[in-house]
């Protein structure tokens, strides 16, 4: 790792155990923001519209709106815990805890809403979760604890992320109606994961005296106000057009695998990866995210969404 800059950072120095802890306690805060959000942007959009993305006047009533203020700061007790885990222990560790994230928010809503939790949406919750604990453990025994900090390879990076999340967007403005949530989290997660890498990164950077001179720092500083804010607005979008327990499945399964994937293959923390567990860790993914979809298939939302068979159809009789 870069050598820290002096006695004032000795706080953020590594220390999994306590990093993994800070992370736990953040996902419940990040879970209890998004339900109160969903409840808030659930206020302001038709529920029978085909397409619920809130144009500027909408959101710009959104933000005024107490709950989802409440909400955001919910979230970002959470995130600012998040981003002092990470400047205590490698992202390939920290950001796939952020799964519990997942469990939370199906229990809220579920207390919120009065619906009951079927077999089935916990199978959906249990193979998310296995799927990034496996996930977690094969990038853990190969993450290595030092950052390499090319701008080239940084660049070039978030330029695919920021490309895959984008289109991601497209199908959650324009796509099939049931999947618009599922689309526009996806496509937040992304900018999302990419924002983590950008954390550490840049917290790597800041270490250095001078670092504002250095132009890698002009190459993560923008990309992660960018991250976050792009990132943002997507996932409101998510809250409209569903139930915020599939946009923060979505985002805590795709964002840690983003960001996972980000160290490992640009910050240079997959030095000591193997051909087998990046196997093992592709399989996992491909797992946790099915479990997501499996989620927003039988998530009561999506039950009652099913067009209803017209009363008699079953009894009628060519006459």
């Amino acid at each position: 790792m870069l050598p820290l800059a002096g006695p004032g950072f000795s706080l953020f120095e590594q220390n999994i155990p306590l990093a993994i802890a800070i992370v736990v306690c953040s996902s419940v805060a990040y879970a209890g923001g998004s339900t109160m959000q969903h409840v808030a942007v659930g206020r302001l959009v038709d529920p029978d519209a085909d397409n619920r993305a809130m144009n500027l006047r909408q959101l710009w009533r959104l933000i005024r709106t107490p709950m989802w203020l409440l909400g955001l700061f919910t979230i970002f007790i959470g995130a600012s815990a998040h981003i002092v885990a990470l400047m205590m222990a490698p992202v390939t560790v920290v950001q796939p805890v952020g799964i519990l994230a997942v469990p939370w928010a199906v229990l809220m809503a579920a207390r919120i809403h009065r619906h009951t939790i079927t077999r089935a949406m916990w199978l959906a919750v249990a193979m998310t979760v296995a799927g990034i604990v496996v996930f977690t453990l094969l990038s853990a025994s190969a993450a290595s604890e030092h950052t390499v900090l090319d701008p080239v390879a940084i660049a070039v990076g978030c330029t695919v992320v920021c490309v895959i999340g984008a289109t991601l967007g497209v199908l959650g403005w324009k796509g099939p109606p049931q999947l618009r949530c599922l689309m526009w989290a996806s496509g937040g997660s992304f900018f999302y994961g990419l924002s983590a890498g950008m954390v550490k990164a840049t917290s790597e950077v800041v270490k250095q005296d001078g670092f504002h001179a250095m132009p890698i720092f002009w190459v993560v500083a923008p990309f992660l106000v960018l991250s976050y804010g792009i990132g943002g607005f997507m996932v409101q979008q998510a809250l409209a057009n569903g139930p915020a327990e599939i946009t923060v499945g979505s985002m805590t399964t795709t964002d840690p695998i983003v960001a996972v994937s980000f160290g490992l293959i640009v910050l240079g923390e997959g030095v000591r990866i193997t051909p087998l567990a990046a196997v093992g860790m592709v399989l996992a993914g491909v797992f946790a995210v099915w479990g997501v979809v499996v989620l927003s298939r039988h998530h009561p939302d999506a039950v009652k969404a099913e067009p209803a068979v017209p009363a008699g159809a079953e009894q009628a009789v060519p006459g």
